[in-house]
């Protein structure tokens, strides 16, 4: 059970990282986004991205439920590096535990980001943008037809390329940690 006194008075330095409690929640949020987006996906302009953002926002949400439960265990035994304090009060040291702050900071930003390109994605299936997911609008049998405001384009690339970089970090920190 976490101290409840105050920091200076006799507490140890030790504290118990949220972030993999933060990841449940977001990847759980994502699921049960995903399954309401499923009701929608008929009534979209463009069904078979609509059906895309359903199946993206379950495949997100499991990635960052499993990311956040994976760090959330002790693989390597519960007796490495704990502190006198943390082994008497019956707490066991969990992977994110061993997370520099820079390390948790990209893991915690390039899971919880995937809602913006999650957004667009959902967006997407009313707009059938072409330029940002060729292959996507292609897949979708969009060939020809109408062609997504500028603004629209603009919005998908902004919500896809940049925020590719932070969520690729993620799996590859977390098995930096299990060796």
């Amino acid at each position: 059970m976490p101290s409840t006194s105050s920091p200076g008075l006799g507490t140890s330095s030790y504290r118990r990282s949220t972030l993999p409690l933060s990841l449940i929640r977001h990847g759980g949020g994502l699921v049960g986004c995903g399954m309401l987006f499923g009701f929608l996906v008929p009534l979209v302009p463009y069904p078979r991205l609509g059906l895309t953002a359903h199946i993206q926002f379950g495949v997100q949400g499991c990635m960052v439920l499993v990311a956040g439960l994976v760090l959330q265990s002790d693989p390597l035994g519960s007796s490495r590096s704990q502190d006198a304090e943390t082994e008497t009060s019956g707490q066991r040291c969990q992977l994110a535990d061993r997370l520099s702050w820079w390390q948790e900071q990209a893991i915690y930003w390039g899971c919880t980001t995937i809602w913006a390109t999650m957004i667009a994605e959902v967006g997407n299936a009313w707009w059938g943008t072409r330029g940002t997911l060729p292959i996507a609008h292609q897949a979708a049998g969009l060939l020809g037809g109408p062609e997504a405001a500028r603004w629209m384009e603009m919005f998908m690339a902004a919500t896809h390329f940049p925020l590719a970089l932070p969520l690729a970090s993620v799996w590859p920190i977390i098995l930096s940690k299990l060796w």
